[in-house]
């Protein structure tokens, strides 16, 4: 069964990788895969390695990595294959297979223009704090951890 793991840096930015998520149901729903999972290398979860071993256990006997970056820079070329190397270690019957980053594909820019129509003032386009706590986890590396913005943990005003 084939599997996609979107891979992303992560953030430590509470919510950053609500998107990621967003699109991997999307992209699963569709029937562009079976199996459709989000994975990142640093900050958020799950990790990179948690999101393989997820795909293996819903049945996948072969995962395209699509590299959710712009060119394929440091994390994609040094910080990935090690990873990979890893999880084929554990799971050698697995195929592993990577697709290469976004670039400047033409749907890519059909995107881009779509969201320049809508742009708005900041004030307008910023996340609501009131939903960050749906998809925040407590990450005292987080710039808002401790702070009077953070849904978690506010310090007093």
């Amino acid at each position: 069964m084939h599997a996609i793991i979107l891979f992303s840096h992560g953030s430590v930015l509470c919510g950053a990788g609500e998107n990621l998520f967003s699109l991997a149901r999307q992209m699963e729903a569709r029937g562009d895969a079976p199996i459709v999972e989000a994975g990142f290398l640093n900050y958020s979860q799950p990790t990179f390695e948690e999101s393989f071993a997820r795909c293996v256990e819903r049945g996948a006997t072969k995962i395209s990595i699509a590299p959710y970056f712009l060119v394929a820079g440091y994390f994609v070329n040094v910080s990935l294959p090690p990873k990979i190397a890893a999880m084929s270690a554990l799971f050698p019957d697995v195929e592993v297979v990577v697709a290469e980053a976004l670039k400047t594909h033409e749907l890519l820019a059909q995107a881009i223009l779509n969201c320049a129509g809508r742009a708005q003032k900041p004030e307008k386009w910023r996340d609501l704090l009131d939903e960050a706590p749906r998809f925040c986890i407590d990450n005292p590396k987080c710039p808002l951890n401790g702070t009077p913005q953070c849904p978690l943990r506010p310090s007093p005003r």
